[in-house]
């Protein structure tokens, strides 16, 4: 009896120690700054190089010239400026309203990438009946994709789609989406190609796992392996996309099971955060090793109290209608929480920051509401 009376004191100085804070952070922070980068981004915009406080992103908006792909930069000094009037409002939705989020961003922040080979990011052009140009530093050439991609199905008349997932000095790594055209699954025809930045190898596979898995057992990627974009500590894990991890040893593609949630960055996955519905109580947060390893070590346990959350922001309500998560990254996690009425309708909804810099045994739960619903998922 003692025992559980002093494992219930114990559980009750944790929760005491939660901070809620029902307003945006008041400092910015290099954990904050990533999510508000991750907030204003679109949705198909990658962060190609983040080094020397200066971000550099591809862009593929749909709703735009799709026929060249794009780059923007811009410093975090910019970004932490553009923001600020969050940090010191009282109605942050009020200020999220008036800086139009995107728009404005798009607008008095982010500005074109003047040289982009300097930072050996590739020229690329599509050109009619689907010719696709590319000039590196070092080399250029013309691409005949129906010819080149004919056993796949993709035709000159074509609408195509492109996208940058990774470039580097050694290699660059291409999506191209063909939307007439249906590819081994059933959905639209995704071709993934890896390119050496002096274009003297080229690599084509459809760009579902299998396809890249037979790719690798052929050996075929062996000369991108080593320059892939590496996660974790032990070098021998890469980054293709949000999902598609290459174990660069073995020479096999690692999946993340469905249910759990790989954070931005590849280093962190949050157990069963990919659920329909998270569930509140006791969290668990692994770093990407461990994980694969199946090991049973977390670095990071926090307990979510959905009811609790709810008193704090005087909603009445009888319980949660839905809960995702929004962001993650290995210090700072975003969330969607929408609460049922008491008897019909809805109660109240807000997203929840949940900030581990200072201490990953509590930390603190900033409520505010930014209008996050959405998260954003895998290119394909």
């Amino acid at each position: 009896m003692s025992c559980l009376l002093l494992t219930s004191c114990e559980k009750g100085d944790r929760e005491s120690e939660i901070q809620y804070v029902r307003a945006f952070p008041k400092e910015n922070s290099p954990a904050l700054n990533e999510f508000m980068n991750y907030y204003f981004k679109e949705s198909r915009d990658n962060k190609i190089i983040d080094k020397n406080d200066q971000f550099v992103f591809s862009s593929s908006d749909v709703n735009s010239d799709q026929d060249k792909i794009h780059y923007y930069e811009y410093s975090e000094r910019e970004l932490e400026k553009f923001y600020e009037p969050l940090l010191a409002s009282v109605d942050t939705y009020s200020v999220v309203n008036d800086l139009d989020m995107r728009e404005k961003f798009e607008t008095l922040v982010r500005i074109s990438v003047k040289d982009n080979l300097s930072y050996h990011l590739p020229s690329v052009q599509l050109e009619k009946k689907n010719q696709l140009k590319i000039r590196t530093s070092s080399n250029e050439m013309i691409l005949n994709l129906p010819k080149i991609m004919g056993e796949y199905g993709l035709k000159e008349t074509d609408r195509v789609d492109l996208e940058l997932l990774q470039s580097n000095e050694d290699h660059l790594v291409l999506l191209i989406e063909d939307q007439d055209a249906k590819g081994s699954k059933g959905w639209n025809l995704f071709i993934t190609l890896f390119i050496k930045q002096d274009l003297s190898k080229m690599v084509i596979s459809e760009s579902f796992d299998e396809a890249i898995q037979k790719k690798l057992n052929e050996g075929a990627l062996d000369k991108f392996l080593s320059n892939l974009k590496k996660i974790g500590s032990t070098g021998e894990y890469s980054l293709l996309t949000d999902r598609t991890i290459i174990d660069t040893k073995k020479k096999r593609i690692i999946n993340i099971k469905k249910e759990d949630y790989l954070g931005s960055d590849g280093q962190y996955v949050y157990i069963n955060g990919k659920k329909d519905d998270l569930s509140d109580g006791i969290q668990k947060i692994q770093t990407l090793d461990n994980y694969l390893a199946g090991n049973e070590v977390y670095e990071i346990e926090y307990k979510l109290n959905f009811e609790e959350i709810s008193k704090e922001l005087d909603f009445v309500t009888s319980g949660i209608g839905s809960a995702d998560i929004n962001y993650f990254n290995e210090n700072y996690i975003v969330l969607r929480l929408q609460y049922n009425g008491k008897f019909v309708g809805e109660a109240g909804a807000t997203n929840v920051l949940i900030d581990f810099q200072e201490d990953r045994e509590n930390p603190t739960f900033y409520l505010v509401d930014l209008r996050i619903i959405n998260i954003i998922g895998s290119t394909y």
